[in-house]
Order: structure tokens, then sequence, then C-alpha cells
């Protein structure tokens, strides 16, 4: 076989054949290398100049830190940062790509000029290099990042000020929305409560039953679930995490590091020149003189009195007397001490400090840090509780060493058991709502399949009943009923009336002659404007602000009606009213100049044909 195959290499034909073949090797090792070289890390293009996947990154990350800090989020939040960070860095190249256009330029002059003038960078008022250094490195920032952004931001200044500059809105559209907003309406308003009405005569069950029949929706229960339930999610899970001592102390003693503690005292004090009538003083305070009285006495012997609240050392005027007031008990009067501006004496009254509570501050450190566990405890587990699903293995049936909290329970699409209590989902709210929802979404029999929820959770459910809803038999919902009955009743009574006396009054007689025939109390609104604050008042405006002065209408509120007739329309006055004026001016000119900014950049966007490689974008968040 092998002295075949070597007579066969000398032949031309299997020459040529190796030949293709080298050439063949040659040329897709170099185009893989070629491929590798040219592979694409842009995550977007704006007019075919690319935005590096690690520019949208960095912002990004940035954001992902600040939000991380209440808590890990899930990955629609994550998705929303990256899409924020992406949208930035579209906003930026667009507005560079029109600056180097037109030949924008931000001056030196005018970069310079602006950190001079920057206060945090500044000793006694004048421009400190060294402190500018300070601030950014504490910024986790450079002199040439910080100048590289000043300097865009003068540029896109430069570019969108013209262009915003000229979107004023016209005096006349200010006077009419000024007088439109701040019309004021007054009415006489008198109120029918449902609950005074005479209670009506008891009816019998033929009553019953034929409002029973006639108001079926009332009387019928629900569509109710019976489900099997199964959650891994690191909320429930980190209670019952073990985290070592060593690692909570050093994760405190970073946070304390952060968020430093300092001391503090609640003090009165009396400044006194001489000796002699400080020690005059103190004797008074000691024998019991309240705080009034020695504040009385002081001015006797030309002292000063003040009490300080929750004061730190640095904030006591005298150094002298801010050791000994740190030194002092509570509650002990302390003195003579000397001090800048003569003798002094005072009494600490409270001690306290104005950072967090230690304890407090070290159970939101364990608590921290017990979730960070169960979070990589539930991102190990779920790819074991994914295989058991897709094996079918009943929910009751799964392993126990996934940390999994189970439930099985009835309740309908409210989240709701039978009994009209809240089904016991453990969990927060966000995630109570997602398996209410997928429950509600699913159908009896359906396999078990695993869900992401909110913060970080999984959960998988069966559906195993399903009771559609049903109409109440009549000896069970009777007592329903007769209440049903009553509250219909007694809302007619009290409408009759309210319908009764604005007849009254839209046939001539005045609210408050209708009203006193009819022994109800009558009561002046506010001035109303068509925007107020609150929902009964929103209702009434609105009423009011569709009818002509003089004329009455009825409202139903959720107690009764009530009737109202407008007495009185006042209109503002722009002149008057200047500040009020001028804020609105401001508020229409600010959405003028955002709408146009809005448009601006939306025909660049267009213009520059911006295109976004979602995959990238997804791999940022994912």
């Amino acid at each position: 076989m092998l002295f075949w195959v070597r007579k066969f290499m000398g032949h031309w034909i299997a020459k040529v054949l190796l030949s293709l073949l080298v050439i063949g090797f040659v040329f897709w090792g170099i185009s893989n290398v070629l491929t590798l070289r040219a592979s694409d890390s842009s995550v977007a293009t704006v007019g075919g100049v690319p935005i590096d996947v690690s520019v949208v990154q960095a912002g990004y990350q940035a954001e992902l830190n600040q939000v991380s800090q209440q808590g890990q989020p899930d990955v629609s939040v994550r998705q929303q940062i990256a899409s924020q960070a992406l949208s930035e860095a579209l906003r930026k190249q667009i507005l560079q790509a029109e600056e180097k256009s037109l030949g924008v330029v931000a001056p030196d002059a005018a970069i310079r000029q602006q950190v001079d003038a920057e206060p945090a960078f500044q000793t006694d008022g004048v421009f400190d290099k060294t402190r500018f250094a300070a601030v950014l490195a504490q910024n986790n920032s450079s002199p040439d990042q910080y100048l590289g952004q000043l300097r865009d931001e003068i540029g896109t200044r430069q570019l969108l000020v013209p262009v915003l500059r000229g979107a004023t809105p016209p005096p006349e559209l200010i006077n009419r929305l000024f007088t439109f907003l701040g019309e004021q309406r007054v009415a006489d308003t008198v109120s029918i409560a449902i609950a005074a009405q005479a209670a009506p005569a008891a009816p019998g069950d033929d009553v019953l039953q034929r409002y029973w029949r006639n108001h079926p929706a009332q009387f019928t229960t629900p569509e109710y679930r019976r489900i099997k339930l199964v959650i891994l999610s690191p909320a429930l899970l980190a209670a019952q995490e073990q985290v070592a001592p060593a690692d909570v102390d050093a994760a405190y003693a970073r946070v304390a590091a952060g968020s430093p503690t300092v001391p503090q005292r609640s003090v009165q004090v009396i400044s006194v020149g001489d000796l002699a009538s400080s020690s005059r003083l103190e004797a008074a305070w000691k024998k019991g003189a309240g705080w009034d009285k020695m504040q009385a006495l002081a001015k006797k012997y030309g002292a000063a009195s003040v009490e300080l609240d929750q004061a730190a050392q640095t904030q006591i005027p005298s150094a002298g007397l801010g050791q000994a007031v740190f030194a002092a008990p509570v509650g002990k009067i302390m003195g003579p001490v000397a001090g800048d501006a003569g003798m002094y004496v005072f009494k600490v009254t409270a001690q306290g400090q104005n950072g967090p509570d230690a304890a407090t501050l070290r159970a939101q450190v364990t608590q921290q840090l017990q979730l960070q566990k169960a979070q990589a405890d539930v991102a190990q587990d779920v790819d074991a509780l994914q295989d058991a699903l897709a094996g079918q293995t009943p929910l009751d049936q799964l392993p126990g060493n996934l940390g999994l909290a189970a439930v099985q329970g009835t309740l309908d699409a409210t989240g709701n058991t039978p009994d009209g209590t809240p089904a016991p989902l453990p969990g927060s709210a966000a995630l109570k709502a997602a398996i209410v929802q997928a429950v509600f979404a699913g159908h009896q029999g359906d396999p078990a399949q695993l869900i992401n929820g909110p913060e970080g959770s999984y959960f998988a459910l069966t559906v195993d009943q399903v009771d559609a809803p049903a109409v109440q038999d009549f000896a069970k919902a009777r007592g329903k009923v007769l209440a049903a009955w009553n509250t219909d009743a007694l809302t007619r009574s009290a409408e009759a009336q309210a319908a009764a006396l604005l007849h009254a009054v839209q046939q001539g007689q005045g609210l408050k002659a209708a009203a006193a025939v009819a022994g109800l109390q009558v009561v002046t609104t506010p001035a109303l404007t068509r925007n107020p604050q609150g929902g009964a008042d929103t209702q009434l405006a609105t009423l009011l602000f569709s009818i002509k002065q003089g004329q009455a209408t009825m409202l139903q509120t959720g107690t009764g009606f009530t009737i109202a007739q407008l007495t009185q329309i006042t209109d503002p006055n722009p002149a008057q009213d200047q500040a009020d004026a001028q804020h609105l001016q401001q508020q229409i000119t600010q959405a003028l100049q955002n709408d146009v900014g809005e448009s601006f950049l939306a025909g660049l966007q267009a213009r520059d044909k911006v295109s976004v490689n979602q995959k990238m974008l997804a791999q940022i968040y994912q």
C-alpha cells in the first residue's frame, strides 16, 4: 500500500493536486488572519464612522456602578443603561461630526477661562493647579480627560446655542396661555351624602332575587387557579446565607471609611465677660434654674446666651469651648471655662453623631454580603433547575439543595385567595405581580418552564386546576345581595334629591335659596384653576370650566352628589403677576428649545445614517 502511494506521488497529476492543496491551505490561512484582523468591534456607525464598543462600555460601566449600589440590576435595567450609554455616544459623535463640518472649534482661551472660574479648582479665589489635579483624582479623572470633556461641551454649546436661541414664544402666545392657565372660578356647592338618606324598607326575597338575576356580574366569583410554584430568588435565599465575620468586618471598614461619622453635641451656652458674673450664673443654674430663667439672668449680667443643636466640634466658635463641650457629660452644668470671648458656662443637653449608626451600618453590610452570596448561589443552581425542568421532573420532586421556595394554593387574577385575602406568595411586589401574570397566561396541564423574574429571580409553575367564573347561588349570596340592594336604594334617593335641587336652580332659583328650603348647607369653594390638586377638586373644576357664570351642574362623588353653581370668574393679569408670567415664559421657551434641539439631532441622525449593531450592544449588558 505504501509503495503504491509513493509511486502515485511521483505522478504529475499528484503533483498538481498537491500544489492546489498547498495553495488552498495558504489562502485559507491568510483569509482567516485577515478575518481576525478585520473583526468589527464597533457597536454603531455614524455616517460610516464607527463607534467602538469600548466607548459605550465605559459609559455603561460608570452608570452600572452607580445603580449597583442600590442592588444588583436585572437584565432589563442593564439593557436600559446600555441603551442610554449608546444614545449618549451617538449624540456626541453626531454633534462632533457637525462641528467638524462647520469648522466649529473650542478656543483654548475659552477653555482656560472656564477652568480658572471653576470654584472647585480655586484656593482663596485663585486657580490652584495642585487643587485642580487633586479634585480630578478624587473623581477618578485626569486633566486630559477633563479638558477633553470641557472642549466637547464648549464646542457643543457653540453649535447648539445659535440653533436654539431663536426658539422663543411670541408675547401674545404667553399672554393667552397665562390667561388660560391662570383663570380662576368660584362656585357655591351643596353636598348630598348617600349615608344621610333614610334607610329603605326591608325588601322581600322576591325583590332580592330579581336584583340578583339582573346584576349577575356583582355576584359572580372570579376565575380561580390552583397552582404549584417554585421560586429561586437571591432576595429569598439571602437570609439563609452564612457570611464569615471577617468578611463583614472588612466590608464594614470599607463602607465606614467612605462615610465617616462626626460626633455632635446639643448644648446651652452662656458667654460672660468676667469670672465673678460667670460664677454667679453657674451657681443659679446649678440650683435648678431653667434655661428660660438663665437667659433672663444672662441679660441682667450683660451676658449672651445661645443654644446649639447637633453641632460638630468645628462648628463651635471657640476652640477651647469646643474641647470642653465634647469632653463634658450630658446634663451637667460646666464652667466657668475661659474662651476667646471671655468666660463660658454651659450644659450639654444631648450627644450623637451625624453618620450612620454603627449597628445599622453593620447590619446593612451583612445583608449586602448575604445578597451577593445568594446571587452567586442562584447563578450556580439555575442550570441544575433548568435541567431538572427539562427532564419533566415534577415541581414537588425537585432536588432539595437548590434553595427553592415552594408554594401551592389557589388564587385569582388579582392575587387574592377565595376568602379575599392576598395569596401568600413570597418575594417583592414586583415578583408577586410577575408570578400572577404568568399563572393566568398559562394553561392547565402545561409543563413547568423556567421563567426569568425581577431582581435576578427565577420561578416555575404548573396550573393544576382552573375554576371558571360562576354566579353564586342566591342562598349563599343573599347577604351580599341585600347590601348591594340597600346601597343602590340609598344612592337613588340621594340622586333624586340632588336632581330636584339642580332642577330648581335651572328654573331660576338661586342655589342658596333652594338649599335653604331643603335644609341643606351651602359651601363656597376656594378659587379653582383648570388643574387643581386633588381628585374631587379636579372633577369639579373640569365641570366648572365647561359652564357659564350663573349656571349649575351636578357631580357624583364617592360618597354622594354635589350640586355647584358658578358664581365668579377671575382672569389673571400678566402685567400684575410678572413673576408668574416670566416663569411661564421660561417654561414655554425651554419646551420649544427642547423640541427644536430634538428635531435638530433627529435631522442630523437621519442625514448621517446611523446604524446600530444590536448583537454587539447585547454583549455589553448580558
